[in-house]
Order: C-alpha cells, then sequence, then structure tokens
C-alpha cells in the first residue's frame, strides 16, 4: 500500500458511514439543546417519554467527533431512561452511538464490540430496520478498523440485500458508499467506482445534498490516487461548496485534507500547505484524532519539501505520538517515512536509519497483509455471489416446486370433486355446504329483517309526507285560491297568516327533520367536531324558536353557565337543541316555562330542557327513541303537529358525538330531557 497517498482511507471510511440523519451541521446541536429544554418544561414526565429520549441520542450524535466523554454521557442516560420504559429502539441508537465514538476517539476496540451487539440484538426483537441497518453498517466499519476485510463486505453486501428489500434507499446510498470506500481501501479503484457511480445517482434522485457531498469528495481522493488531477479538482471543489453550504466540518476538513495532498502531489507545496491549514481550521472542535495525525503528516510533508526541515520535523513528531496512541498502522508508517527523509536531509544518519527501518517494517507487514486481504477479499466475493446463486436456485426451485403442488392439488380437488359421493370426505364437504347455507340463511334473514324495517319506515316516512306535510300544503293551496279567485279580499287574509305562518314553520321544521334523518340513513352523520360554547349556542336556538314561545305566552330561560365549552359538531349540536326546545313548546301549554341548564359530569357537560308541560305516561315514554315507534304524528296543547323524527335525530346525533340521551316524566307534571356532550378543553 502505498502510504503517501493512503493515509486518509480509514478516514474516509469513518465518515462515510454516517446516515444523513446522523451528521448535523455544528448549529443544530444548539437547536438541539434549546429543543430539550423547551420539551422538559413543558412536559413534567419528560424522563418517560420517546421524544426527550430520541433527542438526548440526536445530541449525543452532534458530539461524537467532538466530546467522547458528553457522548458516553449522553447515551447511558438515554439507555437507563429507555429501559424504565422498555423502548429497545432508543436503547439501540445509544449502544451504536457509544460504539461508533468509542472507535474512533478512543479505540476501545472490545468496549466497541459490546456495544454494536447490543444494538443489533434490540433492533432485531423491535424490527427496527433503519437502526438495524445503522449498526450493520458501524460493525463493518468496525471490521475494517480490525483489518477483516473479509467480514466487513460480506456484512455490507448482505446489509445491501436487506435495505433493497425494505427500499430504504438512504440506505442503499450509504452502503454503496461505504462499499465502495472498502474496495478504495484495498487499493482497487475499477471495483470502487461502480458502487460511488450507484450512490451519486440515489443521492441525485433523492436530492440529498450531504451525500452527494460525501461521494464527490470520495470521488476526488480516488483520482488524487490515480493522478487524474484535473477530474480530483472537479469533485473536490464541488463538495467543498456543499460542505460550507451545510457547516459539515468534519467533511470539510477531509476535503482540505484532500486538496492538500493533490498539491502535494503535483509538487506545490504552498498551495498544500494553505489547505491543511483550512483543514485544521475546521477540525478544532473535533476529536477525531485520526484526521489529527493525517493533518500532521499532510503538513509535515508540505514543510519538507519547502526544505523547513527543523519545521516538518515537529509535526512529524507530534503527529507520530498522536499514531502510535491510536495504533493507526498507515499513519506511523507515513510519518515514519517523513522523519527518515528529514533526517536524512539533516545528515541524522543513524536516526534516519531507525525511522526507515520502522517505516519498512510496517510497509512490508502491510504489504503481506494486503496480498491477504485480497486474496480473502476475492474469496468473500466469490462466496457471496455463489451464495447468491444458491439462494436464487432454491427459490427458483421451490416456487417450480410449489407450482406443481398447486397444479397436483388442482388435479386432487377435481377427482375428489367426482368420487366425493364414494368416500368419507363427501359428508365433510357436505357438512361445510350445509355449515355455509345456514350462515347464508341467516345473513338472508339479517337482511330480510333490514329490508322489513327499511320498508316500514319508507311507509311512515310517506305517511308524514303525505299526511304532515301535504295536508298544510293543500290548506295553503286552497288559501291561495280563494285569494287568486276573490273569495278572500286582500285584508281579510292578513287575518289569515299567523295560522299561515305557524302552518308554514311547522312543515319547515318537519321538512328539515325529514331531510337530515333521510341523510343519516344513506349516508350517516360527517362529524366535525370543534370547540363552541353552550350558552351562546342555546341563546342561538332560543331566538329562532322565540316567536313560537310567544304565541302560547311561554317563558325560556337559559341557566347554561357562560363557561361551559363543548367539543362536537356545531350544526348537529344546534339540531338537537332546537328539536328539543320546539318539543318543549309544543307540550307546555300557554303560560308555562322551560328552562336550560347544564352541570358537569366527568368530562362531559349535562345539558338538560326541563318544562312544566303535559307530560307523558310510561307507555309513551318506553317508545321514546326507538324507530319501531317514533314515526307517528302527535299534537300539542296548541294543536301543533309532530312526527317523533325530531327526537330519533337526536338520538343518532348525540351518540355520533360521543354523549348519551334520556328523559325523565311524569304525566301532568312536565318532562326533562337531558343529553351529554365532551368538555371541549
Amino acid at each position: 500500500m502505498n502510504y503517501k497517498t493512503n493515509t486518509l482511507l480509514f478516514s474516509i471510511f469513518i465518515f462515510s458511514f454516517l446516515s444523513n440523519s446522523y451528521t448535523h451541521a455544528q448549529g443544530k446541536k444548539q437547536v438541539i439543546l434549546s429543543e430539550i429544554k423547551e420539551y422538559k418544561s413543558n412536559h413534567s414526565s419528560f424522563e418517560k417519554d420517546t421524544v426527550y429520549i430520541n433527542l438526548i441520542n440526536e445530541l449525543a450524535w452532534e458530539l461524537v467527533y467532538s466530546n467522547y466523554d458528553s457522548v458516553n454521557l449522553l447515551c447511558n442516560n438515554a439507555i437507563q431512561l429507555s429501559k424504565v420504559i422498555n423502548y429497545k429502539r432508543g436503547q439501540a441508537k445509544a449502544h451504536i452511538a457509544l460504539a461508533f465514538s468509542s472507535t474512533i476517539t478512543s479505540n476501545q476496540t472490545k468496549v466497541s464490540h459490546e456495544h454494536i451487539d447490543k444494538a443489533i440484538k434490540l433492533s432485531k426483537e423491535v424490527a427496527a430496520d433503519s437502526t438495524l441497518l445503522s449498526a450493520y453498517n458501524v460493525k463493518a466499519m468496525m471490521q475494517m478498523h480490525a483489518g477483516d476485510h473479509e467480514n466487513a463486505y460480506k456484512i455490507y453486501q448482505e446489509a445491501l440485500e436487506f435495505s433493497k428489500s425494505k427500499k430504504d434507499l438512504l440506505s442503499e446510498i450509504k452502503l454503496n458508499t461505504n462499499l465502495a470506500t472498502l474496495f478504495l481501501l484495498l487499493g482497487d479503484t475499477k471495483e470502487a467506482v461502480p458502487y460511488y457511480e450507484n450512490s451519486l445517482k440515489l443521492s441525485e434522485a433523492l436530492n440529498k445534498k450531504h451525500w452527494i457531498g460525501v461521494i464527490k469528495s470520495n470521488l476526488g481522493y480516488l483520482n488524487v490516487k490515480n493522478k487524474n488531477f484535473d477530474k480530483a479538482l472537479e469533485f473536490l471543489d464541488q463538495s467543498i461548496v456543499i460542505f460550507k453550504e451545510q457547516e459539515k466540518q468534519e467533511w470539510l476538513s477531509f476535503a482540505y485534507i484532500t486538496k492538500g495532498e493533490l498539491y502535494l502531489e503535483k509538487k506545490n507545496p504552498k498551495e498544500a500547505l494553505k489547505y491543511f491549514e483550512l483543514s485544521e481550521e475546521s477540525h478544532k472542535k473535533l476529536q477525531d484524532q485520526i484526521r489529527k495525525a493525517d493533518l500532521l503528516s499532510g503538513k509535515a510533508k508540505s514543510y519538507l519539501q519547502l526544505q523547513e526541515y527543523d519545521i516538518a520535523e515537529d509535526l512529524a513528531l507530534k503527529g507520530l505520538k498522536i499514531a502510535e496512541k491510536q495504533k493507526y498502522q498507515a499513519g506511523i508508517a507515513t510519518l515514519s517515512e517523513i522523519l527518515y527523509l528529514i533526517n536524512k536531509k539533516k545528515n541524522n544518519i543513524a536516526l534516519a536509519l531507525d525511522y526507515f527501518e520502522n517505516f519498512k517494517t510496517i510497509t512490508d507487514s502491510t504489504a503481506l497483509k494486503d496480498k491477504k486481504n485480497a486474496l480473502l477479499m476475492l474469496k468473500a466475493k466469490t462466496s457471496f455471489k455463489l451464495e447468491q446463486e444458491e439462494l436464487k436456485k432454491e427459490t427458483t426451485t421451490a416456487l417450480a416446486q410449489q407450482k406443481t403442488y398447486i397444479i397436483f392439488s388442482l388435479f386432487a380437488v377435481f377427482l375428489a370433486v367426482l368420487i366425493s359421493f364414494y368416500v368419507y370426505k363427501n359428508n365433510k364437504l357436505i357438512q361445510k355446504l350445509n355449515n355455509q347455507l345456514e350462515q347464508k340463511a341467516t345473513t338472508l334473514e339479517e337482511g330480510k329483517q333490514k329490508l322489513t324495517y327499511a320498508n316500514e319506515t319508507q311507509e311512515k316516512l310517506f305517511s308524514i309526507i303525505s299526511h304532515d306535510l301535504r295536508s298544510p300544503i293543500n290548506a295553503l293551496m286552497n288559501l291561495l285560491l280563494l285569494i287568486k279567485n276573490g273569495d278572500i279580499k286582500p285584508d281579510d287574509f292578513l287575518n289569515f297568516v299567523p295560522k299561515l305562518y305557524n302552518d308554514v314553520d311547522a312543515m319547515s321544521f318537519t321538512l328539515n327533520n325529514l331531510l337530515n334523518w333521510s341523510k343519516s340513513q344513506m349516508n350517516g352523520f360527517v362529524n366535525k367536531p370543534e370547540k363552541l360554547n353552550v350558552h351562546t349556542s342555546v341563546n342561538d336556538s332560543i331566538h329562532l324558536l322565540q316567536e313560537n314561545a310567544n304565541q302560547k305566552n311561554i317563558t325560556v330561560k337559559n341557566n347554561i353557565p357562560e363557561a361551559a365549552q363543548v367539543f362536537c359538531d356545531r350544526n348537529q349540536f344546534n339540531l338537537i337543541i332546537r328539536n328539543l326546545l320546539n318539543n318543549s313548546i309544543k307540550f307546555t301549554p300557554t303560560g308555562g316555562e322551560i328552562i336550560l341548564d347544564a352541570t358537569l359530569k366527568n368530562k362531559h357537560w349535562q345539558v338538560t330542557i326541563q318544562d312544566n308541560g303535559v307530560g307523558m305516561s310510561p307507555e309513551v315514554k318506553n317508545k321514546l327513541f326507538k324507530p319501531d315507534s317514533s314515526l307517528q304524528s302527535a299534537y300539542g296543547t296548541n294543536k301543533e303537529k309532530g312526527t317523533g323524527l325530531g327526537l330519533l335525530l337526536c338520538k343518532e346525533m348525540v351518540e355520533n358525538n360521543g354523549g348519551i340521551i334520556g328523559v325523565a316524566t311524569k304525566e301532568g307534571e312536565g318532562t326533562t330531557f337531558y343529553f351529554t356532550v365532551p368538555v371541549g378543553e
């Protein structure tokens, strides 16, 4: 492996794993902190809420590159809170963040594997597919970090197939990018390109700016490696524009380092140093030690080309110390080579030989390992391909067998039908048919009953239309005919106006009820609940019926509390009040009194309409609200006509709005209708 160009590969790999939801701009951290503060102030039991736990996990991901201790604290808090409410997805997300952060900031391999294995187990238990894919992604990244390219490849390919089956396009982008980076890490740029192209195509189709930037920065790196400098600059400059717009400091740092490496390849150390310093500025708030080692390596190489050997040596020694602490072999090799060249120039031959020996030991070991990895990758690719072909073959065979079984089964069923009267199964078939016939008979009987009820209802409706509506219409027509023929003078007509008004008003009220009831029978009521004031709505209904009450000198009082608020359909509520109030006016004698009131009971307002009218007998009371007995004419104290249809409407509308309706009455003493409506909070 050429360490002069490949020291950045592991950093590419780490950053490529993240989904867009996990790599927010730096400014997003403050937004999340504000959301957490606001949520805690507005929710007393926030610690038992998944929204709060998700915010904690989101904040932890904002800090994975900059503050491992805070990530550790936040994620452990999220895990404990999630356990209390059995929120396994929340636990899994926290374990993924811990695994990732501990890998890139402190190289705690054992701890990282414990966390990621827990995340995978928890995600599977609750079928959290997107979380499971993220966990697999981190696990593959950790396998790469450990040098196990074979298993990393298998995990990625299996995860990619899984994401395709779930139509998870964002995960496909992420996995294609990581597979490309995996091959790039092994020096196989030819194999990497198709994966990058697939990922870029999906990213552009979904307009995922972050991923477009990620892929183009990786393609920039790939072209630097292949010495296609113009193409590399084009990709890198495009990615830098995106990372600046989205304030992606970690990726901006990477793009600048890559651009610096490009200018080193072109023997332009001053321009290279400019981009390494830009990368260093972007890196200040990050805790990615591997990236820090790469930065120091790039700057040291720049000063080496500028023949500033003391500065170059100081930078290289700092970088080597970090790389050794992180066990970053690629970085150790590169920095050892730089120190060898520096000391050779300074004529420190013994020290130069020590660094050269260190460099050769690692490169020789890694070269052997690279050959082994290449063979293992070839084996893994071949094995995966064979497994896929075998799976496809098994699926095809299974489908063919299933088809054969279906054909055979159909043939067997056909034969069974032909010879069923000779075999024992015929009895079961007959029994099954009998059961089906019984079920159909029951269904037909139910349909017959419904049809009978519908016919009876229709007859009663026609009776209402022919009697209660036709009679006043005929009377009106006769009166108008008398006026037309001159039998009644216009001045005398005024004497008939009060009665005419009452007849038309009653006819309008009845017609309105008929239309509403017919609509409910055909389509059901369409409920549009809203918050309304009971006192105000009742006043509106009283105003509409005040003329009817005045004709009988009836006092109507609204004692409903002005603060009473309900949540129901406004039109249906008004129709309930008008029907019940109209009913009370009809059956209350001249000089009577009607009182409307409301009391709060079990998160419902109970509205009562009480009159001191004629009341009802137990027999009449028992027939109320029943479809088979309510559609019949009744006359009020002044011979006002009624159909009983209004009470049926009231019952349906009250129940449609989540309430109940009832009546208390005593013959000769009056009646109280009451119904409940949910409180409007």
